[in-house]
């Protein structure tokens, strides 16, 4: 009698399946974890966006009404603006509302060599204090997804973004309400801003977002991850 050398085609089969087994489930976890990898680099790209762009705005709105004069009015210090796109700016406003993802603000530099949110060194500003100079003009626009200060692009990703402004209708300097389309006579004094990020890939399985259908009403058509982060800054030059 031969001995048997080498595996039967059952044995083979089984050690196929067993095989098969193991590489689906292999196959899995790695795309599982490549999900994972995704989901938390998408969200730590849309929370950096979102918390720049707070940053910059709130330190660009805290700046805004500044004089380099404390005794001069603000009529002095900001006469009317017609120039640039902000649609023209009254005696005194030094901040305006364009449409609901724009505004315009104005304010003096405080300092020589201050730059404006776009990065652009300004010029002529006096070396003494408390001399006056020309007021410095900042618009901001979301556009493409992209959160832009005179026209340079300082945040990308940006989905959308949200106003209301904190207002009154007199010389006291509180708000009586908020409300996202200041009227001509309101004089803005705060704030509320959200702002919507989303990711730059799809990420998950199927379409749909809490924070989108919030923010929209409706589902994403996309796979993309949205986050969503809010504060509210007060304009101290223009407060008590």
């Amino acid at each position: 009698m031969h001995k048997q050398h080498g595996l039967s085609i059952i044995e083979m089969m089984v050690a196929l399946l067993i095989s098969s087994f193991l590489i689906l489930g292999i196959t899995q976890v790695y795309l599982d974890n490549r999900e994972n990898t995704l989901f938390q680099q998408s969200q730590g790209q849309n929370i950096e966006s979102a918390r720049f762009s707070i940053l910059l705005l709130e330190q660009t709105l805290a700046k805004t009404g500044y004089r380099r004069r404390p005794d001069e009015t603000m009529e002095a210090a900001f006469p009317s603006f017609s120039g640039g796109n902000c649609n023209g700016m009254a005696t005194g406003e030094v901040v305006k509302r364009i449409d609901a993802t724009s505004f315009c603000i104005r304010y003096q530099p405080a300092f020589p060599g201050a730059r404006t949110c776009s990065g652009d060194l300004i010029a002529d500003i006096p070396n003494d204090p408390y001399v006056n100079t020309d007021p410095v003009v900042e618009i901001f626009q979301l556009t493409n997804g992209e959160l832009r200060c005179n026209g340079q692009t300082i945040a990308t990703g940006i989905t959308a973004l949200n106003f209301d402004y904190g207002v009154n209708y007199n010389d006291d300097k509180r708000i009586t309400e908020y409300t996202p389309a200041p009227a001509a006579n309101a004089r803005v004094r705060a704030v509320q801003f959200a702002i919507m990020a989303g990711s730059p890939t799809e990420v998950g399985k199927s379409s749909g977002s809490a924070v989108y259908e919030f923010w929209f009403g409706n589902a994403p058509n996309d796979k993309r991850l949205y986050t969503m982060l809010s504060s509210s800054t007060s304009m101290r030059n223009l407060m008590p």
